[in-house]
């Protein structure tokens, strides 16, 4: 190979990895609870993850193509549903208005322009799922942000009462 193209590669392999760090610093940010992992052999995605009491579990990755991926687990369904009628998606896929208001069952929202899939999931016993496919990361962290603020209010509810 040419050096100024060695060179070009270099410079393009410094950028991405820059652009991966600030994308695990932005999704931190939005959800402050998740915690670096080691990546598994023949891996390459970002890994980071959460196992928080009363807050659920999961992890959030983010692929060789800087897309965003998220399973989170054991959420409560009003920390969910506040969130997801906060965010305000364009349409939902089964659900005839608010998502507060809708019963359990799986909800999604398919972005044409992105390609991302955003599923929730409003479970039978109170807790439900957040799953987050192929997301650009602003989009991701914007989910993720509005879940830690539902978490924030579902907590300051809670001591109130």
């Amino acid at each position: 190979m040419q050096s100024a193209l060695l060179q070009a590669i270099g410079t393009w392999e410094q950028h991405w990895h820059e652009t991966q760090a600030a994308a695990v610093t932005t999704l931190k940010t939005a959800f402050p609870h998740l915690d670096d992992c080691p990546r598994y052999v023949g891996c390459d995605d970002i890994r980071l993850e959460y196992d928080v009491e009363g807050r659920g579990a999961g992890r959030v990755c983010v692929d060789d193509e800087g897309r965003a991926n998220v399973e989170f687990g054991q959420i409560p369904n009003e920390v969910i549903a506040r969130a997801v009628d906060e965010i305000r998606l364009p349409y939902l896929d089964y659900a005839d208005g608010p998502l507060s208001e809708a019963p359990p069952g799986t909800y999604v929202y398919e972005c044409e322009t992105s390609a991302a899939q955003f599923e929730f999931t409003l479970g039978r016993h109170g807790q439900g799922l957040v799953v987050i496919s192929f997301a650009h990361v602003p989009d991701a962290a914007g989910v993720l942000d509005a879940l830690e603020r539902a978490f924030d209010e579902h907590d300051a509810d809670a001591t109130r009462q």
